[in-house]
């Protein structure tokens, strides 16, 4: 006889995994004023008495952040090798371990195969994916990859330098601390060569020094 459990299964309790439900901004302005009386603080007093509301529309703004249009591309034709490179793009982010805000420098690298994407969509993708709960390593990830969506290239790179809240305001207090990450497309992380291309371009447009 077959003695195997099979386990029960649960309704489902939240957003599916890469989405997220709708912003409540009463429910978070209610949360807040609990927090700030957790906290031992009055949140009526003058100072406080605006700041549930006012902390509430900055997650609702910054979360359902809307970056524009990112699929604008343009066929590119060459006979040599080509590379693409956009750096200084500033975006800030929240840590999802803390929920403490971080700022990013990227720089977004790559070979077009046969179209390109409009320079903006660039910075577009950055915000885009910025605006939510998220870690430096993974947004660098989840960059390259649209970008190599959008532009059918197998040779992405994504360097970023971030300055995290939860390394100088906890913890260690490592004021002045910065992040470096990179993130290569898998197909081109075998490729020496094409890592150093990309890499050079990256350089002059002020990033992967």
């Amino acid at each position: 006889m077959n003695t195997t459990l099979t386990p029960p299964v649960l309704p489902h309790q939240g957003p599916v995994s890469g989405t997220r439900a709708p912003i409540d901004t009463p429910a978070v302005e209610s949360l807040l004023r609990d927090l700030l009386i957790a906290l031992g603080e009055d949140p009526t007093r003058p100072g406080l008495a605006e700041t549930p509301a006012r902390v509430a529309r900055f997650y609702t703004e910054f979360l359902g952040h809307e970056a524009g249009t990112t699929d604008t591309t343009f066929e590119y034709q060459a006979e040599g090798e080509g590379c693409v490179a956009v750096g200084g793009i500033r975006t800030a982010s929240l840590c999802e371990h803390h929920l403490l805000p971080f700022t990013v420098e990227a720089v977004i690298a790559y070979a077009p195969a046969d179209r390109v994407l409009g320079l903006s969509k660039l910075v577009r993708i950055a915000n885009r994916h910025s605006h939510k709960l998220q870690l430096q390593e993974r947004l660098g990830a989840e960059i390259a990859e649209d970008v190599a969506r959008l532009t059918g290239s197998k040779q992405v790179a994504v360097w970023m330098v971030g300055n995290h809240s939860c390394m100088v305001a906890r913890g260690v207090r490592a004021h002045g601390s910065r992040t470096a990450t990179e993130y290569l497309l898998k197909p081109l992380a075998a490729d020496t060569a094409a890592v150093e291309r990309l890499r050079r371009v990256a350089v002059l447009a002020g990033g992967a020094r």
